[in-house]
This record gives structure tokens, sequence and C-alpha cells, in this order.
């Protein structure tokens, strides 16, 4: 898999500083740096489920699978929509299809009905019930949508999205018209028996074909992909809305990670097809179940992490290699086994904080203090020197470069109006943000270019969230850092503890006109819904420890601790570069930039023993730690090796079966259109190719070339859904030094 070379999260110390990282609790004989990400698959992540199992992929496509499938417990039928229900006769079909069924009509229950006329008026309640109705008689036929009356109220609004929703079961799409009316179509089943091209899919109505629960569920395998941006390619392939597709959390885009997902009423050969045609995508492991995955249903994630490169920073750097491994080994084993009894800050990691010149918490603080002009502008911010490059010498070829600058000259194409059109059209569409930007400040041309709040409203919630999240998240670093600088571990009278009461569910939730969002939440953990101050009594009563105390971030629906910390979040957040915000003033006249805020705890802890491996290494590219892809491919390539040996009495040709196997890792099954898959995953397979090629090396060859030897480590351990490896990795290494730019 081609991978990026060097992509170090590790940030300098005055970065870390600058988001409130300035504290570790770990003791370190020394300090020591390393490369992170040298190849993307250097990080993996796999998920852990509720039950604290690793989620691992095993089986690529259906391999074996429709066995399974086939013996699995076919789903209720009320747990299907009619027109998703088949026969599951195999032979004479005829009589079936001779004799008319009469076709069964949901009726919807009278309460609901008086629910949605108290809500949503008398006549658009019985509208939406005669739609439903006729839209089940006639599923065929396209019906006339009905319209409410117009609603100025947003979140009422919402609520009628939602329960016509949740009433209709899904069945009756609404969205909200410019006059704030909501516009309410039945949604009729799709045909799948028909294509024009060939017939393709002409035996897509036999039962076979049918999905035999209402959800699918399978393990997603990507690699330096983006969970929703893995989501949104599959949900295009298989041609469904990306909101049925339904996963426990996002995972690191920079990585090679594994988790469980769910998609609704789809073929697990569906799901199988797509393999070989996304680049940096694979699943397996079908299985169908009656429920689907919901945002917060893992228990946090396992890490394999390897760090080349390393080196110790100090006298020790100048022993031989051998006995530098040793020191490290011995230096880190100490610092894991410390962590792993007295734990570490859980600081939010510099993720939280974004990659581009301007942070996300900056962004989050201008749109707090008003400064809605301030804070387009940040999420438009650009370099100069980047923008001009890319102005006069051109996009460069390489993926991640070109994405970037293509980035940084749309905005500066746009904010200095030198072509806001063209500005429009380059601008990479992962960048959601500013693509939302740009399009609704050029609406309506130069007339709606300084409708900032109405631009930051247009950002999906999501992002929205994220940059108020992130500020949040400044406050509470630094907040955390004051409170570990002063008291340490030890508990003082007005620490803040939780109130055992029932945590807030995480489920899949929708914004306030009935869009579905991704990640209703601000982060993995569960939502405490109060916090208390200790007493001197309870503080000095052994009752509490550190790992008890929690900090909030600044909300309106928060306390703050009764003590020095307390006057400390009033101080920070005051001071004119955090805002000039008040802590105990958090709610906004515009409800979308009002935060509740929320209680984290100021101590985290490993989930299970970690470990570390050290490594002497001479290639950069080596694979210290095989992904579970990797494993698969071994699999295959030795059945493929002992089965030509078996049939030609020929030894295997290592380097050929390589290239081979290379050219379509993701799929376990010849492709149906060779030359559409070999389009979408050329780039992923020409760089397949030379990493095999690197691995099958001549060993005489590595010895000529007499390269120095390296240090590796590899990293392993389990955290919990809302800590971060970064964060964990700072303290186990030390603080970064500030020439580290690698």
């Amino acid at each position: 898999m081609s991978e990026l070379a060097h992509y170090n999260v590790r940030q300098t110390a005055s970065h870390a500083k600058s988001i409130g990282i300035t504290q570790r609790a770990t003791p370190l004989r020394f300090p020591w740096v390393g490369d992170l990400r040298v190849r993307f698959s250097d990080f993996q992540v796999n998920e852990i489920g509720k039950d604290g199992v690793v989620v691992h992929l095993r089986k690529v496509g259906l391999n074996g699978q429709n066995k399974l499938a086939a013996d699995a417990a076919p789903v209720k039928e009320a747990d299907t929509p009619k027109e998703q229900q088949v026969s599951t006769n195999d032979g004479d079909s005829n009589e079936v299809k001779d004799e008319p069924q009469e076709k069964e009509i949901v009726e919807i229950p009278a309460e609901d009905v008086t629910a949605l006329s108290n809500l949503a008026g008398e006549k658009f309640a019985q509208e939406l019930v005669d739609l439903f109705r006729d839209g089940q008689a006639e599923p065929s036929e396209r019906k006339k949508p009905v319209v409410s009356e117009p609603i100025d109220d947003k979140f009422k609004r919402g609520e009628i999205h939602q329960e016509i929703r949740r009433i209709f079961n899904s069945r009756i799409e609404t969205s909200t018209g410019d006059a704030g009316a909501i516009v309410a179509s039945f949604s009729a089943p799709t045909k799948r028996g028909k294509r024009g091209r060939g017939g393709r899919n002409r035996n897509r109505n036999k039962p076979e074909d049918q999905p035999i629960g209402e959800y699918l569920h399978f393990t997603l395998f990507k690699d330096n992909r983006d969970t929703m941006d893995a989501v949104n390619q599959i949900a295009r392939i298989l041609k469904v809305k990306p909101q049925v597709i339904n996963y426990a959390g996002t995972k690191d885009r920079r990585a090679s990670t594994v988790q469980r997902c769910s998609v609704r009423y789809t073929r697990d050969r569906s799901l199988a097809g797509i393999n070989g045609k996304l680049w940096g995508i694979t699943t397996g492991d079908y299985e169908y179940k009656s429920d689907p995955i919901h945002l917060g249903q893992l228990l946090g994630n396992e890490f394999a992490i390897t760090i080349k490169n390393c080196q110790i920073l100090g006298e020790d750097s100048a022993k031989p290699i051998s006995e530098q491994v040793d020191l490290m080994h011995a230096n880190v084993q100490s610092a894991l086994d410390h962590m792993t009894e007295h734990g570490w800050i859980n600081y939010f990691g510099h993720q939280r904080f974004g990659t581009h010149q301007i942070g996300t918490h900056e962004v989050g603080k201008l749109i707090l203090g008003d400064n809605y002009e301030g804070a387009i502008n940040a999420i438009l911010a650009y370099d100069e020197e980047i923008a001009q490059k890319a102005e006069t010498e051109g996009i460069p070829n390489e993926p991640a470069k070109r994405d970037e600058y293509n980035r940084h000259l749309a905005c500066m194409l746009f904010r200095t109006e030198k072509d806001v059109e063209k500005a429009i059209e380059i601008m990479p569409r992962r960048f959601a943000a500013e693509v939302c930007v740009l399009r609704h400040l050029n609406r309506q041309g130069k007339q709606s270019r300084r409708d900032f709040v109405g631009a930051l409203i247009h950002i999906t919630r999501g992002l929205r969230s994220m940059y108020l999240h992130a500020c949040q998240s400044h406050v509470w670093n630094h907040a955390a850092s004051r409170r570990w600088e002063l008291f340490g571990e030890k508990v003082i009278k007005g620490d803040l503890v939780i109130i055992e009461t029932e945590a807030t569910p995480q489920v899949s939730g929708q914004d306030q006109d009935g869009d579905d969002i991704i990640n209703p939440v601000e982060d993995d953990d569960d939502v405490p819904l109060q916090a208390r101050p200790l007493t001197e009594e309870e503080a000095a009563s052994g009752k509490y420890t550190v790992y008890d105390i929690v900090l909030p971030t600044p909300g309106y629906d928060v306390i703050y601790p009764d003590n020095e910390i307390g006057e400390f979040y009033k101080d920070f957040m005051g001071r004119e570069e955090n805002g000039s915000l008040d802590p105990h003033k958090m709610r906004r006249m515009r409800r979308e930039f009002s935060l509740p805020g929320r209680y984290r705890k100021l101590m985290n802890r490993f989930l299970a023993k970690p470990s570390v491996e050290f490594k002497t290494y001479t290639d950069d590219e080596e694979q210290m730690h095989p992904t579970d892809l990797d494993l698969i491919k071994a699999e295959r390539k030795t059945a493929t090796s002992n089965k030509r040996s078996r049939e030609d009495g020929d030894d295997a040709r290592p380097s050929k079966v390589a290239r081979v196997e290379g050219e379509n890792e993701a799929s376990n099954q010849t492709s149906q259109d060779e030359g559409a898959a070999a389009a979408t995953a050329s780039e992923g397979a020409a760089d397949d190719e030379k990493v095999e090629e690197t691995e099958t090396t001549n060993a005489e060859e590595v010895m000529e070339v007499d390269k120095p030897l390296k240090i590796a480590a590899v990293v392993k351990f389990q955290l919990g859904r809302s800590a971060y490896a970064t964060v964990t990795l700072r303290e186990l290494m030390g603080d970064p030094p500030e020439s580290n730019a690698s």
C-alpha cells in the first residue's frame, strides 16, 4: 500500500504547550524520539467491542460465508418492509406467482395520529396518514407530496421531522422548504431487478439474492482513509444513503484501522462486490443481525504503533546500538509499568485542534465571542506562499499535496475575489466546512458575501460543533495542567466527582431539522449528568482518589471546582487572547452556538496490560507489525504456493506471486469488471508492487548497500473510547524537542 513518508504526529514542545499539554505524571530516565507513521500501517487501530473482544478482519469478502448466511435465522416479518420480503421456495414458485396476494396495509395507531396532530396540526397529520396508506396500496405509483403550513420554530420542525420518521418507520421522507414548511413524500421501494446495461442484475429478484436479515454487520478494514470518507464511498457504490451505514466510532485517517459497521437491507454479496473497487477499503466477516451498531457501542481501541528511527536524547545516544536497545527497553518498560499503575493526565490530543494554520479551537473562540467574520476568515485561512506557488507553478501530482495546494489556492482566490467561481470549483470536497462556506457565501453573488452567520449555520452540525468543542478542550487541557501543577495526585476540597446516576445512552442522532448526524455527542465516552464538589472532610477521608476527579469543559449545564481551579477557569477564559469569555455565561442568542459542557476524568489508564518490543532494522519501508490484511494475504499466498506445488510439481515463484496478489489486495475473487477495478485501484496496486518487491529484495543486495542499523519500537496498548494515543505516546517518550520537524 502506498504510504506517505514521515507523517509525524508528535508536535513540538511549543505546540503542545499552546494547547495546554504541559505536565507529565510518569518519570523517565531519559526522553527519546522517533518517527511515527513512516508508513501509515505503522499506526494500527483495532476496535474493542463492548464484550472486550478486539475486532480483527478474519475473512475478506464472502470467502465461505454464504453457508453461514443461509443458516442464519430469517428476520421476522415485522422487521422487514413488505416489499423486501420474498418467497424462500427455490423450486416450483409458479403457484405463488399466479395467485394474487392481498397487500397488508399497516395502520397508524390512534395515539400516534393524535400526537402528530398536536404537534403539526390535524390537517397535515391526516394528509400524512393518507399518503402513507395510499403509498402502501400502490407503491409503484408516484404520490404527490404533502406540505405543512409554514413553521418558524426550528426546534419544533426538528421534532416533527423525528416524529414522522418514527411513526411511519422512515417510509415518509421529509425536508424543509424555503418558507419553513415541511414537505413530505412517500418513499417508494427501489426496484432492483431491472437495469439497462445487458441485464446484469436480471436475477436479483431471486430469493437467494435478498438480504436475510435487516442489518448486515461487517468488518471494515481501511488504510489511510477517514471513517466518514470510507462510509461515503461504500454508500456511493451500494447506492444508499451514508446514514444507513452505522459504526461505533470514527477511526484515525492516517492509519490502518479495523472496526465493525452495519448497513440496513443489504446483501452480503453486494458488499463483498466493492472489494477491489475502492482503494484502501476492504470488507468481510459478514453477519446478519436484527439491530444496528450504535455510536459509542465499543469499549475502546487497541493500538499497535511502530516508532522508527528511535533515538535517545542525551549522552547515552553515543553508545553502541545493542546497548541503546537495552537502555531504551528498560526505560520504556519502566514507564509503561508506572503508567499501568498510576495512569496519566487525560489530555485532549492535538488532533482535536486541527492541522491548519489556525487551530479549530481558535475558530471556536471567535464563534463564541460573536466574531463571525473572523471565524469565517479563520476557516478560510491560507498560506500565501503555497497559494502563490500553486497559482504560478501548478498543483503537484502527489495526492496529499494536491488537495492541500488546491485548498490554499481556493481560499486565496475566494478571499481576494480573484476568481470566486474557480475557488468553489477546485476546493477539494474532503474539506467539507470550506466547501459549505464558499457555496453559501456565493449563493446570491456579492449580496450574500457577508452572510457570515448563515455560512456558519450552513456548515453541518458535526463540523460546526467541532470548532466549539475544540475551544472547550483547549480550556480543559489548561485547567488539567494547572490542577496537576498545583496539587498532583492529592485530592482537595472543592474537587468535582460524579454523582452516580444513569448515563445518557449513545445513539445516532438528528439535527434540528431532522437530518441524521454522525456524532450527536462530543466524545465517545458516556455523558455523566451531574457532578458535585467534595467537602474538606470528604477530601481528607481517603474515600476518593485522583481517579475519581473530573473537570468540566465550559458550558451552561456544568459546575466548576470550588477551589483555585474554579477561579482558574474564570481567569483563563477571561483573557483577551482567549476571547474574553465568561465560563458562567455559555448560552448564546443562537442555540447552535450554546454549549452545555460536560465532565471528563482528570486521569486515564490502560484497559489491559501494555507491551513494547524493540528491534533493529535498516529499511524504513520494512513492516514491523503485520496488519490484519497482511496476515490474510500471507495466508492466501501460502495456500496458492502449496496449490501450485501440488498441481505442477514446481516451486512457486515468490516475486511473481507477490505481484499478482498485490494487484487486487482487497478482493478474494476476480472482479467482474477488471478494467474498472484496475482504474479505481491502480494507484494502490502500483505501490503494492513496489512494497512487495522491496520485501522480496535479495538479502545480499541489502548487505551490499551496507545501510546503518536503526532502532524501532513496537508498542501495543488498549485505551478507552475518549483517550488519545498520541497523548499516551508523549507520556511514554517525554516531551518532544523544538527541533522535531520530521
